[in-house]
């Protein structure tokens, strides 16, 4: 597992709104209103320990589950 953590500075910032805790991102191919909100963990599936991220079964497309950083876990295009 590869994570390259980085410490920024951001400059000429508007807004007082404090990021938020992020959670665990959960499959919500089928459920739209199920997806997590807000700022989601990165994805720790199918280590031997540490997982936050549990899926069975089959997709829409009737492939194994695999999660990933996209639609299918609440992670939408874009910043």
């Amino acid at each position: 597992m590869y994570h390259q953590a980085f410490r920024c500075k951001v400059s000429n910032w508007r807004s007082t709104t404090p990021v938020g805790k992020p959670k665990p991102p959960v499959w919500c191919e089928n459920n739209p209103d199920g997806c997590v909100k807000g700022p989601k963990q990165m994805v720790y599936w199918n280590q031997n320990e540490g997982n936050n991220v549990y899926v069975t079964g089959w997709d829409a497309a009737g492939e194994p589950k695999s999660p990933g950083y996209n639609w299918r876990m609440g992670f939408a295009n874009g910043s």
